[in-house]
């Protein structure tokens, strides 16, 4: 679905990337590796925001090694979990766009949202290992259940997604931001996007993903694009079609459907990767078609 004008804000994103070079580090795999290089001697904060909302309250616990956020109401009872798995190309923590959002969702939906700091590409983290951690973490939490992620770490709820559903424990809702769904990234279409992209580069990604996902590139699970869908409940998807992740999320979306699968897919004509999560209206209004679908959730 394509839909609505683009606000002045939302046109300008775009040049707003360029001018700040936010596709520098992913030009080239070297570049890859050289941000890497520097990631590694100048680790970024996994601390929780000194400042939050005022109908929030954060704590973090470890469980089995991960540090483990939960952002939860302030007051009265949670009405339920929302795993949020946040992105940034497998190497880096959660941003403060990231920290706004789930906070957001806490309040505004009365639930508790988790987000594990999960082990990031070169720190060793793989989705061998994180997709069932997260998987088993989600069982941990009282339902229904929501899992959600951007980007990356929109590949890692949906393949968890696919893990619960495979156990008979499927999610109530799966949400996903501009999500890395095929990690192959052979769609010729890609090719034609990049050249609007002003933020992912192919060849950068394709070096994260070697590292991620390494020989499990072609599995069912990690790999959510090659996932029978079936049985699975419903999914809120957002795209913007200046991305290289769409034309993947376009197919996944259409595979989805004739699954049989209850699918909500928003597509914004002309809007960057992780739109929803940006300071503009679209972002602002699918916020809200988020915490509007969370709360449609049957109680339990």
């Amino acid at each position: 679905m394509t839909s609505g004008k683009m606000s002045v804000l939302g046109k300008l994103m775009p040049s707003i990337m360029r001018w700040r070079k936010a596709n520098k580090n992913y030009l080239t795999r070297e570049a890859v590796r050289l941000h890497l290089d520097h990631l590694t001697l100048h680790p970024r904060s996994v601390s929780a925001p000194k400042r939050h909302r005022p109908g929030v309250r954060v704590s973090a616990a470890m469980v089995s090694g991960w540090r483990v956020f939960a952002v939860s109401p302030a007051k009265g009872p949670s009405r339920g979990t929302i795993m949020y798995l946040h992105g940034g190309g497998w190497i880096h923590e959660a941003s403060s766009y990231h920290w706004k959002l789930i906070e957001q969702l806490a309040e505004e939906t009365s639930s508790t949202v988790i987000m594990p700091v999960y082990p990031l590409a070169h720190e060793g983290g793989t989705a061998a290992e994180v997709v069932p951690f997260v998987t088993k973490l989600s069982q941990q939490y009282p339902g229904p259940l929501t899992l959600m992620g951007d980007s990356a770490g929109g590949s890692i709820a949906m393949s968890a997604s696919l893990l619960l559903r495979n156990q008979g424990s499927p999610a109530a809702l799966t949400v996903l931001i501009s999500p890395a769904l095929d990690l192959r990234m052979t769609n010729p279409e890609i090719d034609t996007v990049q050249t609007l992209d002003p933020w992912l580069v192919k060849r950068g990604q394709l070096e994260l993903v070697d590292m991620w996902a390494g020989d499990d590139v072609d599995d069912p699970v990690l790999n959510p694009f090659l996932g029978e869908l079936a049985g699975l409940s419903k999914l809120l998807v957002f795209s913007g079609t200046r991305d290289i992740l769409n034309p993947d999320t376009r197919l996944f979306v259409e595979q989805a459907r004739d699954a049989g699968v209850d699918v909500e897919y928003h597509e914004k004509a002309g809007h960057i990767h992780v739109y929803p999560l940006l300071p503009i209206p679209e972002g602002k209004q699918a916020r809200r078609q988020i915490v509007q679908a969370i709360l449609g959730i049957p109680a339990p």
